[in-house]
């Protein structure tokens, strides 16, 4: 027979006993579940598409500042100009010109677009001298700017070396020409035509680009006149009155004192030139000159034709 022995009751815990410490771990348990179970986690994506967002929003706070201070830095060199601009210290009150004979200083101060008490600030040396030379007897000027106050313009005018009688149909124009040919204004009254003229040019036939076409007949007339103008005291370029084109004949040149012609023909202008010298030096030493009626210098290659008279 078995015998019983009874259990004994354990001791109640000095914390509220076993109960209650199931019961107080049990509503801890639930608690932190209900606390983790407050919502679903968020995902790694939102969290960096969150720092992106703030990211970009500092991004625009500091690039606002920043057009803030551009525009504050702007408006105040605006204003600055403005004071500048309206300052008497940079207000034009010399203008010096030099170089210019023919061309007024009038013309010169409209094209430059500068006057007496105008700002300086706005003034473009460059876009000036650029309206200078566009003046027919200007051929090259040089504008600078002495600050605060003061403009300088130098002018370096064309030269005449002949007037050109262009043939435009049945309409004559006198031109003046330089040494290269160019005809840069046309002869006006009052002004000087004390110089060798070319004649017999067309316009559709000697003249491109404004100037005597290369290997024209007009061409070969500036030629001829310079090598008169290298200064031979028997024909200088002083001497010279005409120097006709004709497209058969070719060079006829004319001396002031004298009636008679000269043919040149078209080609061998220096040789033909000097030969030119020796014979009329022979005329003025003989004292025949009077008595020439026409010197062919086309004659023959190494022949000269003076008719009127007998040399050698």
């Amino acid at each position: 027979m078995a015998i019983y022995t009874p259990h004994k009751p354990a001791p109640p815990s000095r914390r509220g006993g076993a109960k209650s410490g199931t019961a107080s771990s049990g509503l801890a348990g639930l608690f932190r579940r209900k606390k983790a179970a407050k919502g679903p986690a968020k995902p790694q994506g939102m969290v960096a598409g969150a720092q992106r967002l703030w990211r970009w929003k500092r991004l625009l706070k500091r690039a606002a500042l920043v057009c803030l201070l551009v525009v504050c830095a702007g408006g105040g060199l605006w204003g600055a100009a403005q004071l500048l601009f309206q300052s008497t210290i940079f207000r034009l009150t010399e203008i010096k010109v030099t170089g210019a004979h023919i061309v007024t200083q009038r013309q010169i101060l409209e094209l430059a677009g500068l006057q007496q008490g105008g700002g300086l600030f706005r003034f473009d040396a460059r876009a000036a001298a650029a309206r200078i030379e566009a003046h027919p007897w200007v051929e090259r000027a040089e504008v600078r700017t002495n600050w605060p106050s003061a403009v300088e313009i130098a002018i370096t005018e064309q030269q005449p070396f002949a007037l050109v009688n262009l043939e435009d149909g049945k309409e004559r124009r006198l031109y003046y020409a330089n040494r290269a040919g160019r005809l840069f204004a046309e002869a006006g009254q009052g002004q000087e035509l004390d110089f060798p003229v070319i004649t017999g040019v067309r316009l559709d036939r000697d003249v491109q680009a404004g100037r005597l076409a290369k290997g024209s007949l007009g061409d070969a007339a500036c030629i001829l006149l310079g090598l008169a103008a290298r200064g031979n005291a028997i024909v200088p370029i002083q001497a010279v009155s005409e120097v006709h084109v004709d497209q058969k004949q070719g060079l006829i040149l004319y001396l002031v004192d004298r009636p008679f012609p000269v043919y040149f023909g078209m080609d061998r202008l220096q040789l033909k030139y000097n030969r030119l010298i020796k014979v009329l030096e022979q005329l003025y030493t003989r004292k025949q000159i009077d008595g020439v009626k026409e010197i062919r210098m086309d004659y023959l290659d190494d022949k000269v034709l003076v008719t009127g008279v007998q040399i050698d």
